[in-house]
């Protein structure tokens, strides 16, 4: 998107916003300030920590702004007062380039944002942008459940006293012992496309959406046969061609001896709610691949390497058999895999030569530091980024570190992570050596099997190298 265009978008998004700006030196403070007060609704400015600290105990903010070293108390030093309040503050940090001792710092206290100083005008739109749309997606969210939460209320209430509303607002169906469709309301027919006629002719395989494993559909009947009520998300098709998706129960109708009369279907259409879901996975996936270059820079890696990295671990989990949420998660959490490097001196991150052991017991503590910045989290996603930058190099046969796990003690998201990581470390240059061959790296993998490498992964990898090879190629350096 066109820096324009963003800061068009941006101004949308940010309407009604609050930010708080801190920032010691005067001529910075005024012009930056004057550049948020045409995007934010308000922005209020102190010029040190302190100030800063009594501004937001006063009023709540949107975002907090702030620089690191300023007088009688620092950025730092507030951005921890300010989490004590709200955990859940969204901060960006102006730094320039010698504050970066303070950026693991920083990061345990939920910084994921920072402005490199001297700031100039589309770094700074495009990071505003990405934590204003996250902002604003968050609270479309929150108030799209709020109101869908106060509508199952409203039509539970009303349910008891006016049955005949739910055909009104509801999607509704009925379907006798055999499964065949014996009602459709008009919002059925409605949202899924398809006449009444049609439906009650040919049934509910006419909205069964090509995803959908049959083995899905198996576990729901066999669910409501038990007399249980069944309750799930489904991907449905219309009639156009298109999808829904519905949020539904399926209760039993019992008779007064509980036998089964028919089944009620009762779903209400959370498609846009399902997609401003994936709007937010797909900010935080943008922003934790943004930390992992981040990390990936201090040792001038290219910030193709983690996008190499989460594309193969992703179809790594998929071939291995993960379901489609943990290929997911590993495929946002991988970029993380060694964060930890912030953390090693550059004398021996860059280092050309071949390390000494002493250097190379300093340089293993990565994984350690990268597992202490994310253990803390409780949110899924950072957990499995926790995982990850501790066990990636861990090896099968236990001659891997950080904790010299073998086999299946070793995370299967630890597995994954390490044969991605290796392959795509061998196959580009480093400043300790040349890129290898791809006859090399494939026969250097087969070698390591069972030794580096879970064997059931290699397998599977060698498998699909074609596929892994094409990924290689479309995200070179």
């Amino acid at each position: 998107m066109h820096v324009k265009e963003m800061l068009k978008q941006l101004t949308l998004y940010a309407e009604g916003m609050k930010v708080l700006y801190v920032e010691d030196e005067e001529l910075i403070r005024g012009n930056t300030a004057m550049l948020f007060s045409t995007i934010f609704s308000v922005v209020d400015t102190a010029d040190n920590g302190k100030e800063g600290l009594s501004l937001y105990g006063q009023k709540s903010y949107d975002i907090v702004i702030t620089d690191i070293l300023m007088p009688e108390m620092n950025g730092v030093a507030m951005i921890q007062k300010i989490k004590e309040i709200n955990p859940s503050q969204s901060v960006i940090v102006t730094s320039a380039c010698e504050d970066s001792i303070y950026l693991l710092e920083l990061i345990n206290n939920g910084v994921a944002q920072f402005i490199l100083k001297p700031m100039k005008t589309d770094s700074m739109i495009q990071t505003l942008y990405t934590v204003v749309q996250n902002l604003f997606n968050a609270r479309k969210v929150e108030d799209f459940t709020a109101h869908l939460k106060q509508d199952l209320i409203h039509q539970s209430t009303l349910l008891e006293q006016y049955k005949e509303v739910v055909d009104v607002s509801m999607i509704v169906s009925k379907t006798d012992l055999q499964g065949n469709i014996t009602y459709v309301n008009d919002a059925f027919c409605a949202t899924s496309g398809y006449p009444k006629e049609e439906m009650l002719q040919h049934g509910h395989k006419l909205i069964r959406h090509a995803e959908i494993p049959p083995h899905f559909y198996e576990h729901m009947w066999q669910t409501i046969l038990d007399k249980k009520i069944w309750h799930g998300t489904i991907k449905n098709l219309k009639k156009e061609g298109s999808h829904y998706i519905t949020d539904t129960t399926i209760k039993p109708i019992l008779d007064e001896f509980g036998h089964i009369l028919e089944f009620i279907s009762i779903s209400y259409d959370v498609t846009q709610m399902h997609n401003l879901n994936d709007e937010i996975w797909n900010t935080q996936h943008e922003m934790l691949n943004l930390l992992g270059e981040i990390g990936e820079t201090r040792s001038n890696e290219t910030g193709n390497h983690v996008r190499r990295v989460s594309k193969y671990s992703k179809l790594l989990a998929e071939l291995y058999g993960l379901d489609a949420e943990e290929a997911k998660l590993i495929y946002s959490a991988s970029p993380m895999h060694d964060i930890g490097k912030i953390g090693i001196a550059d004398s021996i991150l860059l280092k050309p030569g071949k390390l000494e052991p002493d250097e190379y017991d300093v340089m293993k503590r990565h994984s350690s530091i990268g597992y202490d910045i994310l253990k803390n989290s409780k949110r899924p996603l950072l957990q499995a980024a926790a995982i990850i930058a501790r066990e990636h190099h861990e090896k099968w046969d236990g001659s891997g570190y950080p904790r010299a796990l073998s086999g299946e003690e070793i995370h299967i998201y630890g597995r994954i992570t390490a044969l991605a990581d290796v392959f795509d470390a061998l196959s580009c240059e480093r400043v300790y050596k040349k890129a290898w061959p791809m006859e090399q790296i494939i026969e250097f993998i087969v070698n390591e099997r069972a030794r580096h490498f879970d064997p059931g992964l290699v397998d599977i990898f060698m498998a699909n190298i074609d596929r892994f090879i094409e990924i290689s190629q479309e995200f070179t350096d």
